[in-house]
């Protein structure tokens, strides 16, 4: 390593917080022939200079999304912690892998440490519970789902599923698609999973989940899981968990809580009321680098209780594993090589202490409060609901548009602003009205940026009203 690529690998540590306002451009709108004209993507025979690999570097963070900025508010991931880029670098610079305490003694005890403090935010209690980190909380959700197929036959470790009955997972239609992913991959599979109806505001509709699960009894299907969302892809909401942990005891179902994106609720006081139930889960998927900020992936699988996971796991690997099987974290996990990713959580939260997390979670709060209320203020727009997490969903209004031309109109606005690449928010259908769809991850959103990003949409409606782009309209702008 040249000191030129060093200097070049050090200026971008240092440019982290960059200009946090609308004038940076967050994307560029190349077309692939223009990335390919300038970014030469083929791997020689010979290698390059380190001056021509420099040069390289900067065209690819030319053509990336700048993700770590205040208007970057694409997906449920972007403003990071400082402290966790150093600590993800240092993790790299370790070079070790998690499966063994042979080879990472101090990174072993600070997952274990980083799990049983996330567990106790759960289930009130250091000890109680245990878990494992994993690359995202699709794999979290697809290993609880191997964890309730083992719970109910624990003889598929041996057999399979071919002498089992059949069994039903049942999930709110807004749920993550990592559980129908899973069923594919586990060999139970669609029709396992079982959607069901969400009420007006996204929240699993508690009467249809009844009659469901009396459906599938009623087929002679075994009611084997239920998935309680702890905030919901598109809006960000939350499911009545006490009353679906009730459910999940009445028929014996192992109840697991998709935590990944609103989990990080439980570290404010003011703000954890929204779990309440999460307490009686069997398992919880809880992915650190949403609200919380730590570096892509920092993601974990928790459960209720200690040794399920090597029950369902461990195997005999007298070449790799000679010790305890709880300090060999390999036995717990679907991966064998498994990156260091407690470490970057373990360094934000040592820097900023409990108190510093909550006052991060109620200041991405108090920011999607506040921008909900200035879109209510406004005769322009309609507000999908009231924030449950940081993630504000909204649409521009004329009334004189069709219902069809309103959502082609919000999704043109989308399409425009994005292109212009320096305000990244997404669009979704909800009960098929399509809305903006805006995550933030900056606590310190202030209301200038959102003022902004209002005045924004704004001019690009009127533009295209004015302008009728792809629009079948006779109206003037609003």
């Amino acid at each position: 390593m040249t000191n030129r690529i060093t200097d070049k690998i050090i200026a971008i540590i240092q440019n982290l917080d960059e200009n946090r306002q609308a004038e940076t451009t967050l994307r560029k709108s190349y077309t692939i022939p223009e990335i390919l004209g300038n970014l030469d993507i083929a791997i020689p025979e010979r290698g390059i200079s380190p001056e021509a690999l420099t040069k390289t570097i900067d065209q690819v963070l030319d053509k990336s999304v700048k993700t770590n900025n205040a208007l970057f508010m694409n997906q449920m991931f972007g403003k990071q912690q400082s402290i966790g880029v150093l600590g993800d670098i240092l993790a790299v610079l370790l070079n070790t892998s998690m499966y063994t305490y042979e080879v990472a003694p101090a990174l072993t005890l600070i997952e274990k440490e980083c799990i049983k403090r996330l567990g106790s935010f759960v289930w009130k209690s250091s000890e109680t519970g245990d878990g494992i980190f994993t690359p995202g909380s699709s794999i979290s959700n697809i290993t609880a789902m191997t964890l309730a197929r083992n719970a109910t036959f624990p003889n598929s470790k041996k057999t399979g599923l071919f002498d089992n009955l059949r069994f039903s997972i049942f999930v709110s239609e807004h749920a993550h698609y990592s559980f129908v992913k899973g069923a594919l991959f586990l060999g139970m599979g669609e029709q396992t999973i079982v959607k069901v109806k969400s009420d007006t505001n996204g929240k699993i509709d508690i009467p249809s989940l009844n009659k469901a699960i009396g459906n599938e009894v009623q087929n002679g299907h075994i009611p084997l899981m239920l998935v309680g969302i702890a905030g919901t892809t598109i809006t960000g909401v939350y499911d009545d968990l006490y009353r679906l942990s009730e459910i999940a005891k009445k028929y014996n179902m192992w109840f697991h809580v998709d935590g990944a994106y609103g989990g990080s609720l439980l570290f404010s006081s003011k703000e954890k009321h929204k779990l309440n139930g999460i307490q009686y889960a069997d398992s919880v998927s809880w992915s650190l680098h949403k609200i919380m900020g730590v570096p892509l992936v920092c993601a974990v699988l928790l459960t209720k209780n200690k040794g399920i996971l090597e029950n369902s796991f461990a195997v005999s690997a007298d070449y790799l594993f000679h010790g305890d099987t709880d300090l060999d974290l390999g036995q717990k996990s679907l991966q064998c090589g498994r990156r260091a990713d407690a470490l970057k959580l373990w360094l934000a939260w040592k820097l900023e202490g409990d108190n510093g997390f909550e006052g991060r979670v109620d200041g991405l709060m108090n920011a999607a409060n506040k921008f909900s209320e200035k879109i209510n203020g406004s005769e322009a727009f309609e507000l999908l609901c009231l924030p449950e997490t940081p993630i504000v969903c909204f649409r521009f209004i004329c009334l004189e548009l069709s219902p069809g031309n309103l959502n082609k109109l919000n999704k043109k606005i989308r399409e425009t602003i994005f292109n212009d690449g320096r305000i990244l928010f997404n669009y979704s259908t909800y009960e098929g009205k399509i809305y903006l769809r805006c995550v933030i991850s900056d606590p310190n959103m202030d209301e200038t940026l959102m003022e902004t990003i209002l005045t924004e949409v704004t001019k690009v409606a009127n533009q295209l009203l004015l302008t009728k782009h792809d629009l079948n309209i006779n109206t003037q702008p609003v």
